[in-house]
This record gives structure tokens, sequence and C-alpha cells, in this order.
């Protein structure tokens, strides 16, 4: 009886490092895609974010910005939800368009949701909303 006791206890504890190990890594792999995408924003290299943006991203928000150039890329604030399945990444980016050479700056609300199919991370919310 008490082996079974502690042979149930050691896989109870065994399967909640698994789960804390892959939500970890689920966060790291979070970190790695949004500094990637982060990099590209701030180079304003948009067509080659592209792949970052979810399949149900706003149609509005999808098409990559073409005369826009980005100055600044700076994240302010990340916040997971409790079953680490989406990120609300709070982002201030300061840019211009090329047709006006006025420096703007703007607060990205970005959410993020993981796929665990793709075993990766995608942007729900689409593109920063340049104006």
């Amino acid at each position: 009886m008490r082996r079974s006791c502690l042979a149930f206890l050691a896989a109870a504890l065994l399967s909640a490092a698994c789960a804390s190990t892959f939500e970890f890594r689920r966060e790291e792999v979070f970190e790695d895609m949004s500094k990637r995408y982060g990099r590209l924003i701030r180079w304003s290299e948009f067509d080659a974010a592209v792949p970052y943006l979810s399949a149900d991203a706003p149609k509005e928000r999808s098409a990559a910005p073409t005369d826009v150039r980005v100055a600044e890329y700076e994240v302010k604030q990340v916040v997971y939800t409790e079953d680490k399945q989406q990120v609300l990444q709070t982002v201030r980016i300061s840019y211009f368009k090329q047709s006006n050479p006025r420096l703007r700056t703007l607060e990205d609300l970005q959410l993020w949701e993981f796929n665990p199919d793709k075993g990766a991370w995608f942007l729900k919310s689409g593109f920063p909303d340049f104006r």
C-alpha cells in the first residue's frame, strides 16, 4: 500500500514537472518569435514579417505597409493568459511615412496565440495601425 502511494505520488510529480517544463518552453518559443518579429518590424521588413501573422488576422491589418519606416520598436509589457495559450504584448513604435517625414508614435496592442499543431505563436491582431 505504501509503495503504491509513493509510486502514485512520484508519477503525479513527474507529470506536473513535465507540464511546467512544456509551459516554460512555450514561453521561450514566444520570446524568440516575438523578438524576431520585432526586429523585422524595427527594420521595416514588413514582407518578411507576414509569416508571423495568424491566418485569421484582420484583413485591414494583414497587408504589409509600403510607405512606413520604423525608427524605434520597444516592448513595454507582456502578459500571458493563465493557460499560456495567448499573450497580450504592448509595444511602443516610433515611425514616419516616406511621404511625410514627421515622426509619429503609437502603442501597438499585439494579441499572440499559440498554435499547438505547428508549435509556434502567431500574431492575431495583425500589423500595427500606421495612420
